[in-house]
């Protein structure tokens, strides 16, 4: 995952932490740049968590764009080279930054 699909993702999960939208995270993947893949990995990462919320419709998300994906994470990860740890921090950072300015 490169840094513009990376912002993509934050933008997007930022956006829905409050009113969530199957389809945006859908168009996302449709119109690129960012893959697939990409959002299927971010999908089921917040899907897993417990801070997020959305979980339902996280996992559509993720097998819409990548069926059969559940209960493979880890090697979907790998393969877009998704930084959970990274991504975690960011998004809550993010949604923070932007609760406090709403």
């Amino acid at each position: 995952m490169n840094r513009e699909s990376e912002e993509q993702l934050l933008a997007l999960g930022a956006a829905q932490a409050k009113r969530f939208d199957v389809h945006e995270w859908q168009d996302l993947a449709a119109k690129g740049p960012v893959l697939k893949d990409e959002v299927a990995a971010a999908a089921l990462f917040l899907a897993g968590g417990y801070w997020y919320g959305h979980e339902d419709e996280l996992f559509q998300v993720a097998d819409s764009l990548a069926p059969g994906c559940r209960g493979h994470f880890a090697a979907l990860s790998k393969k877009v080279h998704f930084d959970c740890s990274r991504f975690n921090s960011m998004l809550k950072a993010r949604i923070r930054h932007e609760s406090r300015h709403t």
